[in-house]
């Protein structure tokens, strides 16, 4: 479904499925200025959770600010371009399997955290 690159930088830039959702909200015209309240209203997120979305994906080098605070997406090389192509592709054919690769991580960590409890200490 997705290459390696693609998946490790869908889990570790990426993150949430809002950041996704997001990002794959400005990308599909990414001539579009977009605000804060146009965000959250075609989203249906919060304010909270646009803020961090927009830290992620301004970290991840997706997207560029305008002078009128206005959001829009810009791939800040064409090796970032390509991944987000390659997710964008692999989630508008198999959405279930993206969101499920995403929230793999998270289930990863959380059952380290565990075994780490079964493993400690006891006999």
């Amino acid at each position: 479904m997705l290459s390696d690159d693609a998946l490790i930088f869908l889990q570790h830039s990426i993150k949430t499925v809002w950041t996704l959702e997001i990002l794959l909200i400005l990308r599909r015209d990414p001539d579009r200025g977009w605000s804060p309240e146009d965000l959250i209203r075609e989203s249906r997120s919060s304010t909270l959770i646009l803020q961090e979305v927009l830290g992620n994906l301004g970290r991840a080098g997706l997207i560029a600010v305008d002078a009128n605070s206005r959001f829009r997406y810009r791939s800040a090389t064409p090796a970032l371009e390509r991944l987000v192509s390659e997710i964008a592709a692999a989630q508008s054919r198999r959405p279930a399997a993206v969101t499920k690769a995403l929230l793999s991580v998270s289930s990863d960590k959380i059952q380290n955290f565990a075994e780490a409890f079964r493993t400690g200490g006891r006999t």
